[in-house]
């Protein structure tokens, strides 16, 4: 497994708090000025990266899909794109691209992005893995609802590349929204096991759900490196992509608990005790003590002593070592 990669100025992996993405996705409803003040939401929280999902509508979807017409409304032009990637570069975050098409990846990889993320849906598709993993970035690829066979098979060309030490796998479903008895988060532990590789969480529980601040804290504890989470600006209006987004300000306290939490984890690795530990040791642990004052000579026996806690300014010696 990877130990740590980077993005843009930041090291991410195991070892480093965690990496929070703001998802704007089509949270701007096909405006661009909201999607501006999304991304300023998403620097305002101090987050880490803002996610832009990039589609050409005609080389995603069926024209007789259902999504076809609201994909073809909320489509940006070039002009546009070049003008957001730009605003997020200027507000100091990390520039991700959620590419869904090949048109969309030629585009993304002119914007410049500091990494790319892929669906599930092009789990399965080796033009756009292997054009992810020839781009130079990192990248996240979607696991939603796959197989092993299907995530072993694009690992394969992801090998082929030399590029697995720049991907990571994302467990999430979106269900709009997905109930939070059914986000399965044990899978991120899983995957870790099984592939041998970072694991991203993208969270898509209701945004008006209390536990949509937190619930990502478990998928920390799972051993998730990265998490993301959408926005909206007013889920009230139950535009495109509001059943799973949080408003700015709720953001915000998304992402300083996932900091808080992050934090609170640790690190896993036998280490030598820090002075915490050793003040606590103090405090704790119980020592060997004379159950009273004995005469030079006495021959010591087990009720010459007593197990209690002294709470000095050293350790003395374990009852274990009695």
């Amino acid at each position: 497994m990877a130990s740590e990669f980077r993005i843009k100025d930041r090291l991410v992996g195991e070892e480093h708090p965690v990496y929070v993405i703001g998802e704007i996705a089509c949270g701007h409803q096909g405006d661009p000025e909201q999607a501006v003040k999304l991304i300023d939401a998403v620097a305002d929280a101090k987050a880490d990266a803002a996610q832009l999902q990039i589609f050409d509508y005609r080389a995603n979807v069926a024209p007789t899909a259902p999504i076809y017409k609201l994909l073809q409304d909320i489509s940006f032009d070039r002009k546009t794109w070049f003008r957001l990637a730009d605003h997020v570069r200027d507000r100091g975050v990390a520039l991700s691209l959620f590419v869904y098409d090949e048109p969309s990846m030629e585009l993304a990889l002119e914007l410049k992005p500091d990494m790319l993320k892929l669906n599930s849906s092009e789990l399965s598709n080796p033009v756009l893995v292997v054009g992810a993993a020839r781009s130079g970035l990192p990248f996240t690829i979607g696991t939603g609802s796959s197989t092993f066979d299907e995530i072993g098979k694009a690992l394969s060309w992801i090998k082929t590349e030399n590029a697995l030490d720049r991907v990571v796998l994302m467990h999430g479903v979106q269900n709009f929204p997905t109930a939070p008895e059914t986000a399965e988060i044990a899978r991120v532990k899983l995957l870790r096991d099984v592939f041998r590789l970072p694991v991203i969480y993208a969270d898509h529980t209701p945004g008006g759900d209390p536990l949509a601040l937190s619930i990502d804290m478990v998928a920390l504890g799972a051993g998730a490196c990265m998490v993301e989470k959408h926005l909206v600006l007013d889920r009230s209006k139950e535009g495109v992509d509001w059943q799973a987004s949080l408003q700015p300000e709720e953001f915000a306290i998304y992402v300083a608990n996932m900091r808080a939490a992050s934090s609170a984890i640790g690190d896993a690795r036998p280490r030598q005790f820090n002075e915490q530990d050793l003040r606590y040791r103090r405090f704790q642990k119980k020592s060997l003590v004379s159950a009273g004052n004995l005469p030079q000579g006495h021959k010591l026996s087990a009720g010459n002593f007593r197990f209690l806690r002294v709470q000095g300014d050293r350790e003395g010696i374990s009852p274990a070592d009695s």
